[in-house]
């Protein structure tokens, strides 16, 4: 719940030929995730020589946010528009490289009492601060009478190399 799905960035587009040109953006994305962790001990009490289970429990809540600058370099393939000025589909492949900064973690603890100690500040080690992944995409753009282009796209990217890998989350 912490991340946003939708980035944004600049995007730059060279002409090769007709059809064939390059595009080369710079995204920036914020994600985040929370993990809570519950811990429950049970140790044997003796009292009066009968022996009972205490169960002593502890949380921990982690906070960890990040910002992502993701540049990906694709070859865009524009189909022929029916007439001057007509939307042109494309589609797109290429590879992308990302980079995770501005990393920020807060962990407060409760302990068998009900007692929150707050917060420690130290940021989450990720497992690998940049990666790098396959990108592939659709799309149409959209030229208006002043000469505005409008392009709307869909990207898919699958990423080699995980930012952050544990048990709860993996990006």
């Amino acid at each position: 719940g912490a991340s946003e799905r939708i980035g944004y960035g600049l995007t730059v587009q060279a002409r090769i030929t007709d059809h064939f040109y390059v595009d080369l953006s710079a995204l920036l994305r914020r994600i985040g995730y929370q993990l809570n962790t519950t811990v429950s001990t049970t140790t044997t009490s003796v009292l009066n020589g009968t022996s009972f289970p205490v169960t002593t429990t502890t949380g921990t809540h982690e906070d960890t946010r990040a910002r992502l600058i993701d540049i990906p370099l694709l070859l865009r393939y524009y189909g022929a528009g029916k007439r001057p000025g007509s939307p042109r589909w494309f589609l797109e492949a290429g590879g992308s490289w990302r980079l995770a900064n501005d990393i920020r973690t807060s962990t407060d603890t409760t302990d068998v009492i009900g007692t929150v100690t707050c917060c420690t500040f130290t940021p989450t080690v990720p497992q690998h601060r940049s990666a790098i992944g396959m990108v592939a995409g659709a799309g149409i753009q959209l030229v208006d009478e002043f000469g505005i282009h409008v392009v709307p796209e869909v990207r898919y990217t699958r990423w080699v190399n995980p930012i952050f890998k544990n048990l709860t989350t993996n990006t």
